[in-house]
């Protein structure tokens, strides 16, 4: 493998790794207590996924169970001919799509051991409490639908950080892509059905209801598509 040898890029107007914010304490949607956790400011972009990529040595063989990527340009992470992943750079800061919920999984661990911590995806209880915020809004910047800001006619995503923060200090919460959640869709039996929570709407949806901080939708977990991303949260360390 060559993987190794490919040097890290850094990402347009975020770095190679995420930057978090601390969500406080306070009371879930599910009635639970939270003692307050760390979440990425934004979703994963492309160059921090590419960095997790070269590091992992994970470009030059197909990971289905992990992402899986068009041919195309216009997502920042593609196909090449030869079937390793290729980065368009000037794209490197779009979120990062294309990963399966287990590529997201497998991302936060890498993460966790880089930086000494434990990461994982959120559940969606936590999600909701942090894109709400205090006031508990209907969505991440309020109690009303702004079109323009949270689904603007669209094509494919746009770069992160085209929202403004909420009350914690979070951006992208609404809008743009959705996010995989670590909750399971499960049969009224228990069985395992291979689903996993998204949370937050995407540029293919357009009815404000399907972007309210309540509302979940559900992908099968091995799905690689161009509008589910995800990020990340953070307990224990600095």
């Amino acid at each position: 493998m060559t993987a190794h040898n490919t040097p890290l890029v850094q990402a347009t107007g975020v770095g190679t790794l995420p930057d978090f914010v601390r969500v406080p304490a306070g009371e879930l949607p599910t009635g639970q207590e939270t003692a307050g956790f760390g979440l990425s400011v934004l979703p994963v972009t492309v160059g921090q996924y590419w960095s997790y990529l070269v590091d992992q040595q994970l470009l030059d063989v197909p990971r289905p169970s992990l992402h899986s990527f068009a041919r195309q340009h216009g997502t920042g992470l593609r196909t090449g001919l030869a079937g390793a992943v290729v980065l368009d750079q000037e794209l490197d800061d779009l979120p990062v799509t294309g990963v399966t919920w287990r590529g997201a999984v497998a991302y936060c661990t890498w993460l966790g051991a880089r930086t000494r911590t434990h990461c994982r995806v959120p559940t969606a209880a936590e999600w909701q409490y942090a894109a709400a915020g205090p006031q508990r809004s209907r969505w991440s910047l309020g109690d009303t639908f702004d079109r323009a800001v949270y689904a603007p006619q669209a094509d494919a995503p746009r770069p992160v950080g085209t929202t403004g923060a909420n009350a914690f200090g979070l951006r992208d919460m609404t809008g743009n892509v959705f996010e995989w959640c670590a909750d399971e869709l499960t049969a009224p039996s228990g069985a395992r059905l291979g689903s996993r929570v998204i949370k937050g709407g995407s540029y293919t949806v357009r009815n404000p209801e399907s972007f309210e901080n309540t509302t979940a939708f559900t992908a099968d977990e091995l799905s690689t598509l161009p509008y589910i991303g995800f990020r990340v949260l953070r307990t224990g360390g600095q």
